[in-house]
């Protein structure tokens, strides 16, 4: 047997050496230096994003909750299907938490998924852009719009990923609501190990991010000359990245297109070779959203439950090859039971929980890795 193939291995280049070398002798390796203003650069030209890099999507997710300015009953939609920080980081500031089940064909949110547990107390929705592929956003964007409720992107896994709109256009997601937050851990497109990004669309919002991000301070206006001195001004923490975690990013960042064409390619040859199964009735391959440009962070098969995903995970570990599961169900999480009791089924969610299994995808697997996966995934079905 061939070597063991990872799920993930993390592929920084040639050039980040480089990059963290000049950052070390920059005399300024803390937040907000010189690659921290070049990743804010890349993201503005290359996708139209305004942000702040921060220590880690997690992170970005509170600032958000901050900026929502919760008062008591405030609720907070989320997806019961996403890792724990989409709910956490509202929980932690005040929001009461409103668990929405998953589309049937996708593990996004859906319109009318928000639609069922949407009451007169909902103050924001943040959606997941499960895998880097978005579900009718412009829908959701318009219906919230039209009842003052906030709309929020939990955009971890969708650096680069679209989606188009009915007139045609396409835009980033990310740049579909009041505010966007971006993971760059290391089993992301692009990463630097631990960090992510805010992104606010509201301009409203974007003079008071900037002393959240500041521990609460008006710093950022005193450098641009803005005040004479600055001091503390509102609620905030130390939420920025360091510039060695941002050099480390803006090397990657740099090879987006590299990137992002490698993993199509990976994507596009599992499909091509995995697609007939789904057609034999043996499995439900990743399907991506109406007018969704996904970014091929990841590909999943669907098996009908636990027992045949446990077996399949079981044959290919047998064979040297890594596959995981995913999110565990949110509203069936044991913090959840004991704070907030017994909560509404969300039974697509749990689907996806107990059948979703993750292939490798990641730069460093070739195409014969590639058709190594895909032939153990045969043999498990027609043996």
């Amino acid at each position: 047997m061939d070597g063991e193939l990872k799920f993930n291995l993390a592929d920084y280049g040639e050039g980040a050496l480089g990059q963290l070398e000049q950052a070390v002798n920059s005399n300024w390796t803390s937040g907000n230096g010189h690659f921290t203003k070049e990743v804010h650069a890349f993201f503005k030209a290359e996708f139209g994003l305004e942000g702040l890099l921060t220590h880690s999507c997690t992170a970005a997710l509170e600032m958000m909750a901050l900026l929502l300015d919760l008062q008591p009953g405030d609720e907070v939609i989320v997806p019961s299907f996403t890792f724990v920080s989409t709910a956490t980081a509202f929980d932690l500031h005040g929001a009461r938490l409103v668990f929405a089940d998953s589309d049937p064909q996708y593990p996004n949110l859906s319109l009318d998924s928000i639609k069922a547990v949407v009451t007169e107390r909902t103050k924001a929705v943040c959606v997941v852009h499960y895998a880097g592929a978005g579900h009718e956003m412009e829908e959701i964007r318009d219906w919230l719009a039209a009842r003052d409720i906030v709309f929020l992107e939990d955009a971890a896994q969708a650096v680069g990923a679209t989606y188009s709109t009915r007139s045609g256009a396409t835009l980033p997601l990310g740049r579909w609501g009041a505010a966007s937050s971006m993971s760059f851990h290391e089993t992301k497109n692009v990463a630097c190990g631990q960090g992510g990004a805010l992104f606010i669309g509201r301009d409203d919002w974007k003079e008071r991010s900037m002393a959240l991000w500041e521990k609460g301070t008006n710093r950022q206006a005193f450098f641009l000359g803005l005040v004479d001195k600055y001091g503390w001004v509102d609620k905030g923490s130390s939420f920025l990245a360091s510039d060695i975690t941002a050099a480390l990013l803006h090397s990657q960042l740099i090879r987006w297109k590299e990137i992002h064409e490698r993993r199509m390619a990976i994507w596009n040859r599992y499909d091509a070779g995995l697609r007939p199964l789904e057609a034999e009735g043996r499995m439900a391959c990743m399907r991506i959203p109406p007018n969704s440009g996904h970014n091929a962070h990841m590909y999943y098969l669907l098996l009908p439950g636990f027992e045949a995903r446990a077996a399949l995970m079981k044959h290919l570990k047998s064979l040297g090859i890594q596959s995981t599961f995913h999110y565990q169900s949110l509203h069936r999480s044991p913090y959840v039971l004991r704070t907030m009791g017994e909560q509404p089924d969300c039974p697509h969610s749990d689907r996806y929980s107990d059948g979703l299994l993750r292939l490798p995808l990641h730069l460093k697997l070739s195409d014969a890795d590639v058709d190594r996966v895909i032939d153990g995934v045969r043999r498990f079905f027609t043996a």
